[in-house]
């Protein structure tokens, strides 16, 4: 029984590892594999990357990893609900494509006219990324009731606490470019894509901690008795 419990906390921490790690990986290969296959310069926005020939690597990477995220139940409901939500919103995010250069056509799955497939794509991603923030500020920095976190769980705690607010500020400055910054300044500067980029690898460095990646708990070592000597 220890064995198989001790099996499903491996397979949890290396599907946490793996959901950081494709998180990390989707601005990178979407820029590697336009540039590179495609010969496409860098995209104003990740989510532009639908139009180009990375898409089926950009709506299969969202898919998969939202489908993990909706796998991994948590040790409480908060957190699958948590997960749940971010996972449904990650399925939005790679089915309503948003900034086409036609406005006027028919895009995505659900063929929805480009201006209402902006609007899903973005409530989607607003979602996706603000209840990652939240969960890796409150959830993710838990300690279990009536345990005192070890020096290793207070070190992933700051991690957890500063890639949070990294993604909170990121979103904040997300809005900020998209209320002030003219459309000729977006494509110029590249704001976009660089802070959805910081806004992931924050995303996946969290979830890299939380499958311990580094600063790992050391197991207690069981204390062993000597054996008495015979009378």
């Amino acid at each position: 029984m220890g064995r198989r419990n001790g099996s499903l906390i491996l397979s949890f921490r290396a599907l946490r590892r793996l959901i950081g790690i494709l998180g990390m990986a989707l601005p990178l290969v979407c820029f590697a594999g336009g540039l590179a296959f495609g010969g496409e310069s860098l995209q104003r926005s990740i989510s532009s990357y639908y139009y180009t020939n990375v898409r089926d690597f950009f709506v299969g990477l969202m898919l998969g990893m939202s489908f993990f995220m909706m796998s991994y139940l948590g040790h409480e409901a908060i957190d699958t609900l948590a997960n749940m939500a971010t996972g449904l919103a990650g399925i939005g995010v790679g089915l309503f494509p948003c900034m086409s250069d036609a406005p006027a056509a028919k895009v995505g799955f659900f063929q929805l006219p480009e201006s209402c497939s902006d609007i899903v794509h973005i409530a989607c991603a607003g979602t996706f990324f603000v209840v990652l923030a939240l969960s890796s500020l409150f959830l993710f920095t838990r300690t279990e009731a009536g345990k005192e976190p070890t020096a290793q769980k207070r070190k992933r705690n700051a991690i957890y606490i500063a890639c949070g607010c990294v993604m909170l500020a990121t979103l904040l400055a997300l809005v900020l470019i998209n209320l002030y910054m003219s459309d000729a300044a977006k494509e110029r500067t590249r704001a976009i894509f660089i802070a959805e980029t910081l806004l992931l690898e924050a995303f996946g460095i969290s979830w890299l901690v939380k499958g311990e990646t580094i600063f790992r708990d050391r197991p207690a070592m069981a204390a062993t008795v000597p054996p008495r000597p015979s009378a």
